[in-house]
């Protein structure tokens, strides 16, 4: 799981390195997954290629702040956190709920962080699909290419906010969903600790 896991989220950020505009914009708004995916762009690679020269601890803080500001955006952090909760999201607060939902944030922050510190330049293509303007879920497919090793097909999953944004709320590896694997886990460890353990845990780990 932990490979698994690994390799799904540098995958989110091989496809979120093309993206050069701001959350929220117009652009964002009227783009289709595949038209978002495409976008050429490079300013987060851009931005962490200025951290090579910073010691790691400096460059692990800054690479931090820019995965909160450029990417995290682009992750539908509340929809993917409940969905995590399974069959615990009808008995937990609502303080308990806001908890959860950062203590996710932090954790997905730490782990791109961590996949970042280790990026080797991996390749990622896109293939086109047939989209349904009205619907309010896509997938995307795409390979990872990397020299030497085998190509991964992966599938990216996207909703559509209420505002019209899409975000990233799931992918797919060899047929192995992110979203599904890692909430088993959770619902699995909310049933032996409870939600505020878990949250804590979360935090620990990012």
């Amino acid at each position: 799981m932990t490979h698994i896991f690994k390799v799904l989220s540098l995958s989110i950020l091989l496809i979120f390195s093309s993206l050069s505009f701001a959350a929220g914009s117009s652009q964002t708004a009227n783009s289709t997954p595949y038209v978002l995916i495409q976008n050429v762009g490079n300013q987060l690679f851009s931005d962490i290629a200025k951290l090579n020269e910073l010691d790691e601890k400096t460059k692990r803080e800054q690479l931090k702040l820019l995965i909160k500001s450029q990417l995290m955006p682009h992750i539908d952090t509340k929809f993917v956190s409940f969905k995590l909760l399974g069959k615990h999201v009808r008995e937990i607060k609502k303080e308990q709920a806001v908890t959860f939902i950062d203590a996710v944030e932090q954790y997905l922050v730490g782990t791109y962080t961590n996949v970042l510190m280790s990026y080797k330049g991996q390749d990622v293509h896109f293939i086109e699909p047939v989209f349904d303007v009205a619907s309010q879920y896509a997938s995307v497919k795409s390979e990872i290419v990397a020299e030497g090793a085998p190509t991964i097909d992966m599938i990216f999953k996207f909703r559509k906010s209420k505002s019209g944004q899409w975000q990233v709320y799931d992918i797919e590896a060899e047929s192995i969903s992110l979203l599904s694997a890692k909430q088993k886990e959770i619902v699995s460890r909310i049933s032996e600790i409870g939600i505020d353990a878990v949250s804590k845990e979360l935090i620990a780990k990012s």
